[in-house]
């Protein structure tokens, strides 16, 4: 939970300033919402097909993705929808979480498959100085490194759900504490929960590598915007307030 909240933070700060990088350098907010939307592309891509193949997947039928910025009003921009026909609240709240979901897996795989993380070698990489520096050659040396660490800011970035991804959560919330209280009541509850725990105790583990490993990665890009920033500044006469 406090990787989550940390992850929610740096993907508000990056949001912000990236905005005002594309300020900067395109001088308008059409232009910096331009530069924002194609530095997630990715993401957004992911985001919004994880919608998609959710609904097909729980058959509430869908229409056609978006993917592009389009103003919202009230200054909010929408970088990518999907059109689907109205469902229950467990579905929707499935729906509404997949991106979540799906980018959790995707930085996942990045993690363990491209670059060999395991939680042994997250332990080992922090043991000593030279232990890290040994780690961290490792990790640059892997092809396309930094295509890599593209994809985990891109994807990270834009797969936290937004205000309508959000608003069957609460329903669906509801739903799982009812069926919990039904499973006491029939006297199941114990043989559910016990594998059931487990399962969750070892999905948290996962997350929690890929929220470190975006935290990270968001940390490295937020100290290079934060130079661009103060060089684009300083050269150019220009200022953004936050």
């Amino acid at each position: 939970m406090v990787l989550l909240l940390g992850l929610v933070v740096v993907k508000r700060w990056l949001s912000k300033h990236l905005y005002g990088l594309g300020l900067l350098l395109g001088g308008s907010h059409d232009a910096a919402i331009l530069v924002y939307f194609l530095l997630l592309f990715p993401g957004v891509l992911a985001h919004e097909l994880s919608h998609w193949l959710t609904a097909k997947l729980l058959r509430v039928p869908v229409g056609k993705i978006s993917i592009g910025p389009v103003a919202k009003g009230a200054g909010a921009t929408r970088l990518g929808s999907v059109s689907m026909a109205k469902s229950d609240p467990v579905r929707a709240g499935l729906i509404g979480m997949a991106p979540l979901v799906t980018g959790s897996i995707l930085i996942l795989l990045i993690a363990y498959q491209v670059f060999g993380l395991t939680e042994a070698s997250w332990l080992s990489a922090g043991s000593s100085p030279e232990q890290f520096l040994s780690s961290l050659r490792g990790y640059l040396s892997v092809p396309n490194f930094w295509l890599w660490i593209y994809l985990i800011f891109s994807i990270s970035n834009a797969m936290l759900p937004s205000e309508s991804d959000r608003q069957a959560w609460a329903s669906l919330v509801a739903y799982g504490f009812a069926a919990a209280v039904v499973l006491y009541g029939l006297g199941l509850w114990q043989e559910v929960s016990s594998p059931l725990s487990g399962f969750l105790a070892r999905a948290l583990d996962h997350l929690n590598v890929a929220f470190l490993l975006t935290i990270l990665v968001d940390a490295g890009v937020i100290l290079v915007v934060m130079i661009i920033e103060r060089v684009i500044m300083v050269i150019a006469g220009r200022k953004v307030e936050y």
